[in-house]
């Protein structure tokens, strides 16, 4: 994997970072604001039901929201500019802004990014850490245990497209638009919206414990890209709280 080009991150959590790959459903997104509909508290004590599950491998989380779910994380994915990048390709995002609470309703930052000029927009977050890596191979053995969680805020109608790799690099593709399966109403608000895993595995998506072979996170060298984003040519990319868990049952 080519080496990119990384920008300085802004508040807690706002990078930016390329490479251009080709063009790459459930629950629909709970009420606005920063709240989620509670749960029944089944495996934790949270008033977010996102966070009562357990086997969490969180890619986009504040540090205050991590602490609560730390005991209960299988590989912490997230952006640590050394093991873990966030890489804008071909410079196709510049920085957002991001300010006011995130999505669990802390003064924290989150990934807050502009689509530039170029004419198309891709992002993604890649590991180098082979021992975290290989842990995702039990996610796509047992897809219907798991869910990808995110949240996301707009006032545009920018759709996003979420991509994830196998091993060989296929691609498993979903959209995030405005009135489809995993829409959300574009009013400024955070809005929850859960993926089954199997959206992704029905598309040929196969993690094994392979996957991190030859990762390594001082040279950059062998990365695997956990997730990317593409959000077309223009509109803006507001993302938090992204992570893949299992629902309490």
């Amino acid at each position: 994997m080519k080496k990119f080009i990384a920008m300085a991150a802004i508040a807690a959590m706002l990078f930016a970072c390329g490479e251009k790959p080709d063009e790459g459903e459930t629950p629909k997104p709970g009420p606005g604001g920063n709240t989620e509909n509670p749960g029944d508290n089944t495996g934790g004590n949270s008033s977010y039901a996102c966070l009562n599950g357990s086997n969490y491998y969180p890619i986009v989380m504040d540090a205050v929201t991590y602490e609560t779910i730390k005991g209960k994380v299988v590989a912490d994915l997230r952006v640590d500019d050394t093991t873990t990048w966030l890489w804008i390709w071909e410079n196709t995002y510049v920085a957002g802004t991001s300010t006011g609470p995130n999505y669990f309703g802390e003064v924290e930052g989150w990934v807050a990014l502009q689509v530039g000029t170029v004419g198309w927009s891709g992002a993604g977050f890649c590991c180098y850490d082979a021992a975290k890596l290989s842990k995702l191979a039990d996610i796509t053995a047992h897809p219907a245990d798991y869910v990808l969680h995110l949240a996301m805020k707009s006032q545009d109608n920018a759709t996003h497209e979420l991509v994830m790799y196998s091993d060989g690099g296929a691609e498993a593709k979903i959209a995030i638009d405005v009135t489809g399966a995993y829409g959300y109403p574009r009013d400024g608000e955070w809005y929850a919206i859960e993926v089954p895993m199997t959206a992704f595995t029905n598309n040929g998506l196969l993690w094994t414990a392979n996957l991190g072979a030859g990762a390594n996170p001082t040279t950059q060298e062998g990365g695997h890209n956990v997730i990317a984003v593409l959000s077309g040519a223009s509109g803006a990319l507001n993302l938090d709280a992204c992570f893949i868990y299992k629902p309490a049952k």
